[in-house]
């Protein structure tokens, strides 16, 4: 089963809704975009407005929906805030970059230790990265070539919190950092070194304990706003209901991950009264 992310329509498109994305449906539209880029029909800025539209047309073509420029405006800027997040995970001090499965690797030491303050970063480390070439090329290239192109390690020119900044002239920015390297061919990658030693038996304690906490971590969902993996597999499943109205509850409980938590708690006959509740109230 697909993973699900709801996205409300914004903007001055004069349609509003909600839109349950899917991860095949994430694919196709970052898998558009890439070609774009690829095309070199980017422009140096960004992505217009019509090629936003032209996605939105090839996923309603293909999904049989209606989404608008304005959701795939929105579910672009959520991905470059994971590219973001990833670039800077890259650049971590001692972390490796698994080129063949693109994965950021730390020792499990590392990886604890991090995930200790960090854990929203808990899903990009020691784990194969999701759509990693195609937010590459979206996000990390601007196609220049030579002395003026950049590492895919380069950070955004924008501010990824401050969506407002992100849309220039109808465009959203994609463009890199403004400072660039010297070298043509980017920063030489981390290569992994093995080196043979003894290992001592504290250590050896110490490192089973620090498997465990990271262990621990990773069973704990992430941070508090962690929803359920299926919970729209249990939403929809709920029948005696309009499709429309279980995916605005759905939207209401990723808001409300607390809420979202104690209802996949509950019995079958506990949950459509909770949505029967929700509807009343609300439609």
């Amino acid at each position: 089963m697909d993973n699900v992310e709801v996205t409300a329509a914004s903007g001055n498109s004069g349609k509003s809704g909600v839109i349950v994305w899917t991860t095949s449906m994430t694919n196709t539209m970052l898998g558009f975009l890439a070609d774009l880029v690829a095309k070199g029909k980017r422009t140096s800025s960004g992505f217009r407005e019509t090629h936003l539209k032209q996605c939105a047309a090839v996923l309603n073509e293909q999904f049989k929906l209606t989404i608008t420029s304005d959701q795939v405006r929105n579910h672009l800027k959520k991905w470059r805030k994971i590219w973001v997040r990833v670039v800077n995970l890259k650049n971590l001090s001692g972390a490796l970059w698994d080129e063949d499965t693109c994965t950021i690797r730390l020792s499990d030491e590392h990886y604890a230790g991090h995930c200790m303050t960090h854990k929203p970063d808990a899903p990009f480390l020691n784990n194969p990265i999701e759509h990693y070439h195609a937010m590459a090329t979206i996000f990390g290239t601007t196609g220049t070539k030579g002395m003026n192109a950049r590492s895919g390690n380069d950070l955004l020119s924008i501010d990824v919190d401050d969506e407002e900044n992100g849309e220039v002239n109808g465009e959203i920015n994609t463009s890199p950092q403004v400072g660039e390297s010297s070298d043509p061919k980017g920063p030489p990658k981390k290569k992994a070194k093995v080196v043979k030693v003894l290992e001592d038996p504290l250590g050896a304690i110490l490192k089973d304990g620090f498997k465990l906490v990271a262990e621990a971590l990773v069973k704990s969902g992430g941070d508090d706003d962690d929803i359920p993996d299926d919970l729209w597999d249990v939403v929809s499943c709920l029948k005696e209901f309009d499709e429309e109205h279980l995916a605005h509850y759905y939207a209401h409980l990723v808001d409300n991950p607390k809420t979202a938590r104690a209802f996949m708690k509950l019995s079958e006959t506990n949950k459509s009264v909770w949505v029967s509740r929700y509807v009343k109230k609300n439609f």
